[in-house]
């Protein structure tokens, strides 16, 4: 479901002068090539819950896909994704733009986009990531502060630098495969909120042993309740 965090315009006088505001110093800030998770009309899209303070920077109008984020991931407001403004940087040259009549002349082919960029669920993403195109973020996966990612990145891989790389996984690979089988965040909120003391809690081989479906039936007497 999105409806629920999905930005609306402002109503009321007070409502429009503070969005108004607020543009302009984005736009002094940013430059106008930079949309922000809550206006209305952006090119992003998230799964309730979710916390996607992210940033969009188009080249051109409608650069690239729509972005997608998926359930209790956070990401920082400081984080810059680029969906699209990709150079041909196997052509001649790099700009793709030359003057003509003493204006600039951009081709319309300049500008593309290595496909979607794609957010999984229960990922974090810290203090100004750039996320680049193309690029999937697997679930559970962690970005460290100021990484450059421009390659997809695998489900409970916590990666760092520019570019950004592997450091480590969060869990061991049988761990990894039985928290992807138990897809916490599909559940309801409601089962989520009966589960929220298990499942921000260290013990993780508990949680495994009592929800992976593999296993069987549930053990866990919040579920039975």
């Amino acid at each position: 479901m999105r409806a629920d965090m999905s930005p609306v315009a402002p109503r009321g006088i007070m409502a429009k002068v503070k969005s108004r505001v607020r543009a302009k110093v984005r736009m002094w800030v940013d430059g106008h090539q930079m949309t922000y998770f809550d206006e209305p009309g952006q090119r992003l899209e998230w799964d309730y819950p979710s916390y996607p303070t992210m940033k969009i920077l188009q080249s051109v109008p409608n650069d690239g896909d729509v972005v997608r984020v998926g359930r209790y991931s956070g990401i920082h407001y400081t984080t810059v994704v680029i969906p699209g403004g990709m150079h041909h940087i196997d052509w001649v040259g790099s700009l793709h733009a030359h003057v003509e009549d003493g204006q600039w002349v951009n081709r319309p082919d300049a500008i593309h986009s290595a496909g979607p960029v794609i957010i999984g669920s229960d990922v974090f993403v810290a203090y100004q990531a750039v996320i680049g195109s193309g690029v999937t973020i697997g679930h559970g996966a962690v970005v460290a502060a100021r990484s450059m990612v421009v390659k997809s990145v695998e489900p409970y891989s916590v990666v760092g630098g520019n570019p950004a790389k592997h450091i480590k996984y969060r869990f061991d690979e049988p761990t990894r495969e039985a928290l992807l089988r138990i897809s916490w965040w599909d559940w309801s909120t409601d089962q989520v909120a009966r589960h929220a003391d298990q499942i921000n809690s260290p013990d993780v081989a508990g949680f495994v042993a009592r929800h992976d479906p593999l296993l069987g039936e549930p053990s866990c007497e919040t579920c039975r309740a």
